[in-house]
């Protein structure tokens, strides 16, 4: 049942105690050792029995899930049971958050039994949807909906199923950074896809506690957590990608690149006559690196670094057109490297976009190219000598060190060659899907994208 008030939504879901009374999950405190359950109640003040993923496999590909929410819609979904053990849990376990694409806010689910097992009824409450990145001409911009459950106590079991939607359908975390963590079994895939060789999966773990326990050559995959985790920062949460295997890197879809092309081209960036005047005229006679060094300096002085998305597939995309960047003089490290892209190209010099691999602790998979192994959206030019200098946000730039020392030996994918009409940039368009995690057969021409060691 579902009502309005004001501008507040009060979605109120009735737990078991009719005839379609849900069974409380068990989360089983006493076979854990004591320390640990102290521990946890101190760290976060709650357990997660059990985090699951449920979908499966349709036609149109890993879109549809066998749950259908109270709505009637039927979506990918994840379903996590926490026992609260402090009131500090409570107050954790009472705000929960869906990332989505839909304007309309989504459906959730939630359940609670109090310590002897009998159900209660439970009031969510809508808080606020905001949008998390302006992307003027695209249709997909993410959203994130913040919810709070009202009212949990000690002792609590509750259950919360929410959708899951864009790229995140592709990512299962295994793992909180608020609460330990006993359990979480993700499942992708289906049994006929063992016609789909190039179908693969990623694991990014550095605690070691996930593992594969379905057997190495058989669908669908499932990957479980093998042992309890502490809380742990959204950085190091272990996680699982699912991404087809394709041809090679050079075969992904060049439009992964069309969403920085379009906000660094899109709008008039004000101030650079007042700034420095040289780098709106004509490009003279031994002057590309001269030009390349009073940009890279104005950028590193002048726009500060916001923090980036915890969202792994968003951690590197521009959240903003470049010009809204140069007024408020800062932006995410996404927004950053358009902007760069934006004033070395109006400086009459040739940028192009990069993404590198910078996390050592999470080796490169060369068999697997996807877009989300990548961390960094940087940009490349060339000066008059033809070499190339790289110009990456939080990266202080220094003529004499390029590539940078401490990027030397990554990986990157550099976006050699590209069409896009320069029309575009005035905001008539509609891009295509620009997170990329798909590939293609073949790179359309003339897109052309290289994956190379940096420095060699």
């Amino acid at each position: 049942m579902q009502r309005t008030v004001g501008s507040m939504t009060l979605v109120l879901l009735i737990a078991a105690g009719t005839g379609c009374a849900r069974k409380i999950p068990i989360v089983d405190l006493d076979s854990l050792d004591s320390t640990f359950v102290q521990r946890c109640t101190q760290a976060g003040g709650g357990v997660v029995g059990l985090e699951e993923r449920y979908l499966e496999y349709t036609n149109r590909g890993y879109d549809i899930t066998n749950y259908r929410m109270l709505s009637g819609d039927k979506t990918p979904v994840r379903r996590r049971v926490i026992r609260i053990l402090s009131p500090a849990g409570a107050e954790r376990a009472s705000a929960v958050s869906v990332i989505h694409y839909r304007e309309q806010v989504p459906d959730i689910e939630v359940h609670v039994w109090m310590d002897d097992g009998t159900p209660r009824k439970v009031n969510v409450h809508t808080l606020q949807t905001k949008v998390l990145a302006d992307w003027p001409c695209d249709l997909s911009v993410p959203r994130r909906t913040d919810f709070r459950i009202a009212t949990l106590s000690i002792g609590d079991t509750v259950e919360i199923i929410q959708p899951i939607s864009g790229p995140e359908t592709l990512l299962w975390h295994f793992g909180s950074d608020r609460f330990c963590q006993l359990h979480s079994r993700a499942t992708f895939g289906h049994s006929s896809d063992e016609n789909r060789p190039d179908l693969h999966a990623i694991v990014v773990d550095a605690s070691g506690a996930v593992k594969r326990t379905s057997p190495g050559e058989s669908y669908p995959m499932v990957f479980e957590l093998q042992k309890p985790l502490m809380p742990i920062s959204r950085e190091r949460l272990p996680f699982v990608l699912l991404a087809p295997r394709c041809p090679g890197w050079s075969n992904l879809r060049g439009q992964l690149f069309h969403l920085p092309l379009w906000m660094a081209r899109a709008g008039d960036v004000d101030g650079r006559k007042a700034v420095n005047p040289m780098l709106v005229r004509p490009v003279e006679n031994d002057e590309k690196l001269r030009r390349i060094q009073t940009a890279a300096r104005w950028l590193h002085t002048s726009i500060r670094l916001e923090e980036d998305s915890p969202l792994v597939w968003m951690r590197w995309m521009p959240l903003e057109p470049a010009h809204k960047t140069a007024r408020k003089r800062s932006g995410t490290a996404g927004s950053w490297a358009t902007l760069a892209f934006r004033i070395l190209e109006d400086a009459g010099l040739k940028p192009r976009f990069a993404l590198i691999h910078t996390h050592a602790s999470n080796p490169l998979d060369l068999e697997l190219p996807t877009t989300s192994q990548l961390d960094t959206l940087a940009v490349l030019v060339d000066d008059e000598t033809g070499k190339t200098h790289w110009l990456v946000p939080g990266l202080s730039y220094d003529p004499e060190d390029q590539p940078p020392s401490t990027i030397r030996g990554r990986q990157a994918l550099v976006l050699e060659r590209w069409w896009l009409d320069r029309e575009q940039g005035s905001g008539n368009c509609i891009p295509v899907d620009a997170v990329g995690f798909s590939c293609q057969v073949s790179t359309p021409a003339p897109v052309e994208l290289k994956l190379l060691t940096v420095g060699e």
